[in-house]
């Protein structure tokens, strides 16, 4: 898996990466990435693994599509966000839990070799990070509810993600994910800036270090849903959990390459009457 550089340059720049095209006299990015070996251990019939402990559990869901039906994104949008959100608001006792965005990747059998042409589904994504910083899950909240939004943050507030295989059981390049407890966020993220042409969204980037300890869910079905924390509003729980995906070793050479969806949302704790309607978009959807 790759991780962000301990340079010297972070000093003076904060990370960024351009995704529209900026022309010669700007870089796309100041990201610098070194790769590093790690043990992914199982994530199976570990009950310390806790949403609440170490940022990431397993839930599990029946999914409402088919496989075939994830070609649509209006049926992943109104169906399999919705059972997703009313998964969640039981499991975590919130109040209210809004879908974000989704993203569906289609892993390339060259992947990660370049074919030399753009993919034509999202690849997996190798390099460790955090959706978001906590700074940017607040401005997320004061666009969306600019009314309601002081008593929304003292209610409390976290981003969650669920990631699932399309089909199983799934083992080529899973979602590998780093236990909480072993993070240092003051030394091992680095906050940067995702630059878009007309809006900016702030992550954040992981340095590698040897006591992180990483797991994964192997054999995954797509009734096994991964959620995770990628922000959360009180410092006083368990914080957002680095995640990337690695080259699996023991995958079955005859198992075909993996199709997964990342969706992502905001949980609500706080007793609103009820939910106001969205104000402003945090973010523009995913290409």
């Amino acid at each position: 898996m790759y991780f962000l550089q301990r340079s010297s340059l972070y000093d003076k720049e904060k990370p960024y990466s351009l995704r529209f095209p900026a022309g010669e006299n700007l870089a796309h990015t100041n990201v610098f990435s070194e790769k590093h070996m790690l043990q992914v251990r199982s994530m199976r019939d570990r009950e310390d693994l806790t949403l609440e402990d170490s940022g990431f559990e397993v839930l599990p869901l029946t999914s409402p599509l088919t496989y075939k039906d994830f070609e649509s994104p209006d049926k992943i949008a109104n169906v399999f966000m919705p059972a997703v959100c009313q998964s969640l608001k039981k499991h975590l006792q919130a109040q209210h839990v809004v879908g974000l965005d989704f993203v569906v990747r289609r892993r390339h059998k060259a992947f990660p070799v370049s074919t030399g042409n753009n993919y034509e589904h999202d690849q997996p994504t190798a390099m460790a990070h955090i959706d978001f910083t906590v700074d940017d899950g607040e401005r997320m909240i004061r666009l969306m509810y600019p009314d309601q939004a002081d008593e929304i943050l003292q209610g409390g507030w976290n981003l969650i993600n669920a990631w699932r295989p399309l089909r199983g059981p799934s083992n080529d390049w899973p979602l590998g994910i780093c236990d909480a407890r072993t993070i240092n966020h003051n030394t091992d993220t680095m906050p940067s800036d995702v630059v878009y042409e007309k809006w900016v969204t702030e992550n954040l980037q992981v340095h590698f270090r040897d006591t992180q300890e990483w797991y994964y869910l192997p054999d995954q079905t797509e009734d096994e849903v991964l959620i995770f924390k990628s922000a959360e509003g009180s410092p006083d729980k368990s914080q957002a959990v680095p995640h990337g995906s690695f080259d699996n070793p023991l995958v079955d050479g005859s198992e075909p390459p993996r199709e997964s969806i990342d969706s992502r949302y905001l949980v609500l704790y706080a007793h609103l009457k009820e939910l106001p309607e969205v104000q402003g978009n945090p973010f523009l959807p995913r290409a």
